[in-house]
């Protein structure tokens, strides 16, 4: 898991796979199926474990809440040294040869199952009254994955954790969400 978080699919070959658990390249195909089975299962993992710091936001009780914890989670997990300094989805799925667009689209999918999530807590926020009126739901939802998005870029670029707490106080500013 923490070789494709790294790397991404297409930037792990066999070669590193087989060397990080400690096995020979033919006992991966024998136990997993090949290279895009044990992806899947490593993007299972991540999806069930690391990730959960969107999961933990999305259950804050209030809108503002929920954003300042969907920032504040991502900074803290992608500024921790116990993960990779990337998202998974994100890495995961920057491929260009044509043998990876499982990869690619396993990758859409968990990105789109989390956009997903995130607009159903904006729903609940707008019938709370939280949400702000004229907003777009959808547009907003797009946005807010896009600026969390960019934490990731960031990080697998070598932000500090000081820097990306710098930046998710700027987004949550032009958000005009209030610490």
């Amino acid at each position: 898991m923490r070789l494709f978080g790294e790397r991404g699919y297409e930037g792990t070959p066999m070669a590193d796979l087989s060397h990080a658990m400690g096995i020979h390249p033919s006992s991966i195909y024998a136990a997993f199926g090949g290279k895009q089975e044990l992806f899947a299962l490593a993007a299972k993992r991540y999806a069930e474990a690391a990730a959960q710091y969107l999961g933990k936001a999305l259950d804050q009780p209030t809108f503002r809440g929920f954003i300042l914890a969907a920032f504040d989670n991502t900074v803290e997990f992608l500024g921790s040294r116990e993960h990779p300094s990337s998202c998974f989805t994100l890495t995961g799925a920057i491929a260009c040869g044509t043998d990876t667009e499982s990869a690619k689209l396993l990758m859409r999918e968990m990105r789109l199952e989390n956009e997903a999530a995130i607009k159903v807590r904006l729903l609940r926020a707008r019938e709370a009254g939280e949400f702000p009126k004229g907003e777009n739901v959808d547009d907003y939802t797009s946005s807010l994955s896009s600026l969390l998005s960019g934490l990731a870029i960031r990080a697998a670029i070598g932000s500090t954790r000081a820097e990306l707490k710098r930046s998710a106080e700027v987004a949550l500013r032009h958000l005009g969400i209030e610490r």
